[in-house]
């Protein structure tokens, strides 16, 4: 008798504690979500509050928090699995509220610019260490399937969450307090993390960082989601995109080459043969392209064609939100009975019907359209999506698990710089005359784009099937299918 309530407080025990370690792990996940999205809706109110002008300085402090956290992503991953996730987790976490609070208080442009990428840089190592903690806290299988598929819902709604999030507290509590909210976050955070998470490291590797591999990587990331993302702007063959080009594209094929050629690399190129890892990255691309652009045409449409403030956009979205988030919390069911590929390419499916109901805008009131297309959209994504983060990470060598972790979020940061980059550039080429018709053409025909890219993303996930059906937790699934 005393025995078997000994068993259940442990096991009671165990479970809260591993609620514990999910919940920080994805909370944290959460917020740096959020603040990858709750600058749009301030930025008005900041570029009046500061002084900004009717310059474009203001588009620094959105665009440097995306082109930092990118940057970083790999030297996060490498420094989490050689140095401790445990330690990186918590001391960027103490990062990110720092620069919060610079941002905050910033008292020029230049300080609030500083600590924004101070953000992204700090998010950058926060990422890839939650992901590689998840990976080490749960064990491969089921269970880490139905984790992934939390920690997934997790970051759509703190993407979401951040427009509406960002609209209520710039009208009642004033523009810094987007940023300033983050520290007492952080700081709850930082101390459920010392109590529940446990550390874990690659502990057969020498804590030798690939100096030239960290170089090459940020230089070349920060250079290419900058020409892709910035293109439009100031034009696809202006001196600073040329620059940034002819900067990333050798920096890039340098990289490969001393990665090739290294025994102790910042990312084994070898990493994309194992599992279904290079294939999941590929697909993620993709994916991110296709989500991404089409995000950013129905936000135009919602705002300037529809007349919609930046907080009844946000609260648009909030539906596709909700849908992700309860996908996201069953994606690891229908994984766990269906296999990987299967769920996977049902779910791009869906995600490119959400999209091709929406390409024929109407020039009159087209919201219901929208809130009925990005609900669609949302289901199929966010099954997509999570199914190549668990292809992504599993597998991957008990050293290398933030790793693989910082590959998925570098594959969603740079989806989304091409993503954004090609539609907007296709918008702009079918944009022909003046008036609401004619723009409209051309967001139809960049949302046929994303409904491109979503193709091809089915395409490619059927080539590679022979990788998503060997992923070890999903093989009893898949084996009646391949029968």
């Amino acid at each position: 008798m005393t025995s078997s309530h000994t068993t259940e407080e442990t096991g009671s025990g165990f479970r809260s504690r591993r609620f514990w370690q999910l919940t920080v792990i994805c909370g944290t996940q959460f917020l740096v979500a959020v603040d990858y999205s709750i600058i749009n809706v301030a930025a008005p109110s900041i570029r009046e509050g500061m002084d900004f002008g009717s310059g474009g300085g203001v588009a620094w402090v959105l665009s440097v928090y995306p082109l930092t956290f990118c940057g970083f992503l790999l030297l996060g991953g490498r420094v989490a699995d050689l140095f401790g996730r445990k330690r990186t987790f918590i001391w960027s976490l103490v990062g990110f509220a720092l620069a919060s609070l610079l941002a905050g208080l910033a008292w020029s442009p230049a300080a609030l610019i500083a600590g924004r990428a101070l953000q992204g840089v700090a998010a950058a190592f926060i990422a890839p260490a939650g992901l590689g903690l998840l990976q080490a806290t749960v064990p491969e299988g089921p269970e880490r399937e139905r984790a992934l598929g939390v920690y997934g819902a997790a970051l759509s709604a703190g993407f979401v969450s951040g427009m509406v999030l960002g609209g209520v507290l710039t009208e009642y509590a004033g523009w810094r307090s987007v940023f300033l909210i983050n520290v007492p976050i952080v700081v709850v955070a930082c101390l459920l993390a010392r109590i529940h998470l446990d550390e874990s490291r690659d502990t057969n590797a020498s804590r030798h960082l690939d100096l030239a591999g960290v170089a090459l990587a940020t230089t070349g990331m920060v250079a290419l989601v900058f020409a892709l993302t910035e293109g439009e702007k100031y034009g696809w063959t202006s001196a600073p995109i040329l620059l940034a080009a002819g900067i990333a594209v050798p920096a890039v094929a340098l990289f490969v080459w001393v990665e090739s050629r290294s025994d102790d690399t910042l990312v084994p190129i070898s990493i994309f043969r194992t599992a279904a890892i290079g294939a999941a990255n590929l697909v993620t691309v993709l994916l991110i392209c296709s989500y991404g652009g089409m995000l950013f045409i129905l936000t135009l449409y919602l705002q300037t064609h529809l007349g919609l403030g930046a907080l009844a956009t946000g609260l648009t979205f909030a539906l596709s939100g909700v849908v992700a988030v309860v996908t996201g919390i069953y994606a690891g069911k229908l994984v766990e009975r269906f296999g990987l590929y299967r769920v996977l390419l049902y779910g791009i499916a869906v995600e490119t019907i959400g999209i091709a109901v929406m390409v024929g805008l109407p020039e009159g009131y087209g919201l219901v359209l929208v809130l009925v297309g990005t609900s669609v959209n949302a289901f199929g994504h966010i099954l997509a999506l999570i199914t190549t983060s668990i292809a992504g990470t599993n597998g991957a060598d008990e050293g290398r698990r933030a790793t693989a972790g910082a590959l998925i979020n570098a594959s969603q940061q740079l989806g989304l710089a091409v993503g954004v980059g090609v539609v907007t550039s296709v918008a702009a080429h079918f944009t022909v005359g003046a008036g609401a018709g004619a723009v409209l053409a051309g967001w139809r025909w960049a949302l046929w784009c994303s409904v491109g890219f979503a193709v091809v993303a089915i395409v490619t996930t059927f080539l590679l099937r022979g990788r998503f059906r060997g992923e070890g937790a999903t093989k009893g699934a898949e084996a009646a299918e391949v029968a």
